[in-house]
């Protein structure tokens, strides 16, 4: 493979918390340094927020590094209603653009490219904030008619953008997530583990669901469904909520009142990425019956902390998991139940899922996902067109 110049918009790096589009950035560009793929990175950023201190160290490696204090409603507006000023002026001229995060950066001479993470919005639109949603649209739809290549993060995402945005499907390729397998090796620290439960007041066995609360994770449901097994289990593990606050959960927190399961569903609010993972690694399973997931990261951590895994057979969440966990129909109580009466109590096979799911994460890392994106870039500069 040739080497070639990618001038990246990495704007979605700025907020914090960090959140799963975050992850997924800078993980895979940090892979596409140190698998030395031939890329060469420039970064650029504007963002009305302040820079953060680990900004640069997270990138380090890029050749060139842009950073601007600029609102991104006027970044947004200026580069999809002017196509202006060109992501050159910035970073110097490169033989291919990439916004990190449905925004199409405009060029005057080189291939442009843009990653959609999913259209979950407009599969699930009323259960989204509509501002936000407004935003991703009008990005989008200056994207996809412009762009020379399409970046989803799974075969799922890659048909959505096609079905739902009339997207070219030579010029769709596929970048999946990955995982760091390092996060997840070595013994658990049972004291650390030990002080982060007292913390949060976590007693006994856990089922533990990492992500931000809203309605897409559909843990409102789940509530109710734990709540009519922990009913008939004095046995039952806690239910840990790991992540924090995001839009319309309400809901959650009203389940979880309504059936005074205040000592045995624990909301920890938002973690570090340490906690997370030390939490994670100590489950009894990970539980994630998702409405809808561009990829689903924590499934894959899961797999790779050797922890059970029930999740949603809908969207990408197949994908990730294969036949290696167990998937249930995440808007069907019925289902649910018994989806969780089996992870939890009808252990028989579970040993050899849990290896399956083990051996099948070690293929899925972020130096793979780096390997793809630097193969996807070469075959727009080619125009060759997305194959399999």
């Amino acid at each position: 493979m040739s080497s070639f110049s990618v001038a990246v918009d990495f704007s979605c790096l700025v907020p914090r918390p960090m959140t799963g589009v975050g992850y997924y950035t800078r993980n895979l560009f940090r892979a596409v340094i140190e698998e030395e793929t031939g890329v060469g990175l420039r970064a650029f950023t504007a963002s009305a927020q302040p820079q953060p201190e680990d900004l640069r160290e997270m990138l380090g490696g890029v050749d060139r590094f842009a950073t601007y204090r600029f609102p991104t409603r006027w970044k947004n507006a200026l580069w999809t209603r002017f196509e202006w000023p060109p992501m050159a002026w910035f970073t110097g001229e490169t033989d291919i653009v990439h916004g990190g995060f449905h925004l199409l950066p405009p060029s005057r001479r080189a291939k442009r490219v843009v990653t959609v993470f999913d259209l979950a919005g407009m599969r699930l639109d009323a259960i989204h904030d509509d501002t936000k949603q407004a935003v991703h649209r009008r990005l989008l739809a200056h994207a996809i008619p412009r762009a020379d290549g399409i970046f989803a993060i799974s075969q799922s995402c890659r048909a959505d953008v096609i079905e739902l945005l009339g997207a070219d499907p030579d010029k769709v390729y596929v970048v999946p997530g990955g995982v760091t397998l390092e996060e997840f090796e070595g013994p658990l620290d049972a004291s650390l583990l030990k002080t982060l439960r007292a913390q949060h007041g976590i007693d006994g066995d856990y089922l533990i669901h990492l992500g931000t609360l809203e309605p897409r994770k559909n843990l409102a449901r789940l509530v109710e469904v734990y709540a009519r097994m922990a009913a008939r289990h004095d046995d039952m593990p806690q239910l840990v909520l790991a992540g924090g606050k995001g839009w319309m959960y309400d809901a959650i927190f009203e389940a979880i009142e309504r059936h005074g399961l205040a000592s045995r569903v624990i909301c920890t609010g938002y973690l570090s990425r340490a906690d997370a993972v030390m939490l994670l690694k100590g489950a009894r399973a990970c539980v994630y019956p998702s409405l809808y997931e561009g990829f689903g990261l924590p499934v894959l951590e899961a797999m790779a902390a050797r922890v059970p895994v029930l999740t949603s057979n809908v969207s990408s969440l197949p994908e990730v998991i294969g036949d290696m966990g167990i998937l249930v129909d995440p808007e069907n109580e019925a289902d649910l139940e018994a989806g969780l009466n089996r992870l939890i109590f009808e252990t028989g096979d579970e040993a050899d899922r849990v290896e399956a799911a083990w051996q099948r994460a070690q293929g899925m890392t972020w130096s793979h996902s780096a390997r793809i994106l630097a193969h996807s870039y070469q075959a727009v500069l080619d125009g060759a067109g997305y194959a399999p």
